[in-house]
């Protein structure tokens, strides 16, 4: 919590135009020890002030994938709003929806697993696509360590998850290599290692996340920008 309101104080003590994330769109592959399939990635945002969509929809044989996050910015803040995946594959259908009603402070899991959880009153809670556009905010503003809250999508409990700035580094996207801060996350609840590549030439856009668990190891690379 002291590290949360410590995020808070520096945000005050930066620029914070400099923090704004632009729209972007770009085609991106995912690819992991079952499946790989190249789809659109894109930060939307809509006419109501505040009001913006991150999505990614891929096709992969007899099979798609939708994901969105629905979120509210304001003043540099983003409070989730919700978060739906819609898998098909073959015969299999999976539809599952994050509900997060601000107003009653809960959170509502509905498809596959069906939770409520209340919403912590002094803490953000993210989704897993909205979750990124902070980690974006928080490097842009120099932070290099800090903690994010996300429910877990089993059970609805919600967990601190910890990123790190580890290193520099490069990644090659469209025959262009881009400088890249690394960010590291580490979930020991679950044995799980993530990085995100944030290339600094692309207002800090994510274009390579490596993750490693004890399920075998997952890619995501953007592969050209529109």
């Amino acid at each position: 919590m002291c590290k949360y309101f410590r995020i808070l104080f520096l945000f005050t003590a930066y620029d914070l135009a400099a923090q704004e994330i632009p729209d972007y769109k770009g085609e991106y592959t995912f690819t992991n020890s079952r499946v790989s399939m190249t789809g659109i990635r894109e930060l939307i945002s809509h006419e109501e002030v505040g009001k913006r969509t991150i999505q990614f929809n891929a096709k992969f044989p007899l099979g798609r994938i939708k994901i969105i996050s629905d979120f509210s910015e304001k003043d540099n803040l983003i409070t989730s709003n919700r978060y739906f995946v819609d898998v098909k594959w073959t015969l299999i259908s999976d539809k599952r929806t994050l509900n997060f009603d601000q107003a009653s402070g809960n959170l509502t899991s509905k498809g596959k697993f069906e939770w409520t959880q209340d919403l912590p009153g002094n803490e953000n809670v993210f989704d897993p696509l909205n979750v990124q556009i902070q980690i974006r905010k928080n490097v842009i503003a120099g932070l290099s360590d800090f903690t994010l809250m996300l429910p877990d999508l089993k059970s609805g409990e919600i967990e601190a998850n910890n990123y790190k700035v580890v290193e520099n580094g490069e990644f090659e996207v469209d025959g262009i290599n881009y400088p890249c801060i690394i960010v590291e996350r580490v979930r020991l609840q679950d044995d799980r290692t993530t990085r995100y590549f944030l290339a600094t030439d692309l207002d800090y856009l994510i274009i390579k996340v490596e993750d490693e668990d004890q399920d075998g190891d997952t890619m995501l690379e953007l592969k050209k920008l529109y």
